[in-house]
């Protein structure tokens, strides 16, 4: 079952290690980008934010969806981890049941539509797609925080 779906640059951090898996009751982090399935250094970085108790996997976007959609792995509590809008996209296109996105931070170099929020024309188009579809897309670090949705924003960009 998939508890959320949360886009952020760091992936694993602080926040989704003690904040995002106690409230969540998460018992599995998967990060699905085909950047970071390949880099091994990454990995292991990314290894270290991991909280005693709670699996981990790394797989490409492609390998994130077949393992989402298969019946064998509907036992994991999964907080899927992304860090991009075109990743969140894919995924949502094909994988049933995902009602909400939350963002953590996209920092890169493109405009700040919002605090930690920087996107990309191409970026606001991903999750305008995402929202056509009918699902939720906010800004939320933490689980404390209240989501703040992104509609009206993106809307007038």
């Amino acid at each position: 079952m998939i508890k959320a779906l949360h886009m952020d640059d760091r992936l694993i951090h602080g926040q989704v290690a003690i904040s995002w898996t106690r409230t969540l009751g998460v018992d599995l982090l998967l990060v699905v980008n085909d950047e970071v399935v390949g880099d091994m250094r990454r990995r292991n970085a990314l290894k270290l934010g991991v909280p005693a108790g709670v699996k981990y996997g790394f797989r490409s976007v492609a390998d994130g969806i077949d393992f989402l959609n298969d019946p064998a792995n509907a036992h994991w509590r999964a907080m899927v981890l992304v860090n991009n809008p075109h990743d969140v996209l894919s995924i949502c296109q094909n994988v049933s049941g995902i009602e909400r996105v939350t963002v953590g931070g996209l920092r890169k170099d493109a405009p700040m539509v919002a605090d930690n929020l920087n996107l990309t024309d191409e970026d606001v188009r991903d999750l305008k797609d995402v929202l056509d579809m009918g699902i939720e897309v906010g800004i939320q670090p933490t689980p404390e925080q209240r989501f703040r949705g992104l509609r009206a924003i993106l809307d007038n960009r």
